[in-house]
């Protein structure tokens, strides 16, 4: 039997034992998270990572990375050998390690978020949808500067150089050279570029380029508002 650490859904670290495929942790009642079903927690012994079903107690990856993260959307974050990359709930490459870094969760519909020495996503077929030329890259979010924290967005948002660029789910720009971030303002975004201002919908469709005045962007979302499905 090792000792493991099991950290858990919360941020919370617990401790466990691993005896052959089954891993007892201390606090059983701390990994109940069925509402996250299915998923894996990330489990650490001897200096390696690995990931376990937190329902079953099965040691579904056994220990064998630098690190790995929640396994969510059928795939997990993970560093081997000082290289980012993804695997999925076998163990297996989903996203090669080749990468300086990588965001910690994939969209449900497999774009992952990788840095070689910019910042630029990749869908699961390896194909390369936005270039590796942003300073920050954001997947289903953007900041809300105006609420002071990240909101629900379908598409994707980048800095390059201070300036905002917004994309669809498809990585096609709605927006770019944007010199705040969007606003939110129930199923819409306010968009700002200088003193012009846009619309855009919170599933990644552009409604306006930014081209009006901010009280015309206003009214036109309040005219919107609850008739984008």
């Amino acid at each position: 039997m090792e000792r493991c650490s099991i950290h858990t859904v919360t941020g919370k670290t617990i401790g466990g034992f691993i005896s052959g495929s089954q891993v007892y942790p201390d606090l059983k009642e701390d990994l109940l998270y069925d509402f996250l079903d299915p998923y894996l927690l990330p489990i650490e012994s001897c200096g390696k990572w690995g990931l376990m079903n937190a329902n079953t107690g099965v040691l579904a990856v056994f220990p064998q990375f630098d690190y790995t993260g929640l396994l969510l959307n059928g795939a997990s974050h993970a560093i081997k050998n000082g290289l980012h990359g993804y695997i999925n709930a076998q163990g297996e490459t989903v996203l090669p390690f080749q990468y300086e870094e990588a965001r910690e969760e994939p969209t449900p519909d497999g774009k992952f978020a990788v840095k070689c020495e910019k910042w630029g996503v990749v869908n699961r077929n390896k194909a390369q949808m936005i270039p590796f030329e942003y300073d920050e890259i954001f997947l289903n979010c953007y900041f809300d500067r105006n609420a002071g924290w990240f909101q629900p967005y379908a598409g994707i948002s980048a800095l390059q150089s201070g300036r905002l660029v917004l994309f669809d789910s498809h990585g096609h720009v709605l927006a770019d050279n944007l010199t705040d971030y969007p606003q939110g303002y129930g199923n819409y975004l306010m968009l700002q570029s200088g003193r012009r201002f846009g619309v855009a919908c919170r599933d990644g469709r552009a409604i306006t380029n930014v081209t009006m005045l901010k009280r015309e962007a206003l009214y036109l979302i309040r005219k919107l508002e609850g008739t984008c499905a």
